[in-house]
């Protein structure tokens, strides 16, 4: 599935959350050098249970709205990142 997500960079903690109907990723690494890429696919195959390698980022790179390809179900997804936001 294409799960499309909004990166906000150099926050206190790693945390995903539902604001305004959108996922939103807050990231506390920096938006300098892919940083920030390298840590939201390494944080979102720690939430999914996924390999890094599982996660692709498909568009966006240096945008704050990513899309990556990730190799679940949506429903799946969605679940999974709901009991992550709710928890944090």
């Amino acid at each position: 599935m294409l799960l499309y997500l909004k990166v906000k960079p150099n926050q206190r903690i790693d945390r995903v959350e539902w604001v305004s109907g959108e996922w939103v990723v807050r990231l506390a690494a920096p938006a300098i050098d892919g940083k920030a890429n390298e840590q939201l696919v390494r944080y979102l195959a720690e939430v999914l249970k996924l390999s890094k390698s599982a996660i692709l980022l498909k568009k966006g790179h240096t945008a704050r709205i990513k899309c990556l390809e990730i190799p679940l179900e949506p429903e799946e997804v969605r679940r999974k990142l709901e009991a992550v936001a709710a928890g944090a």
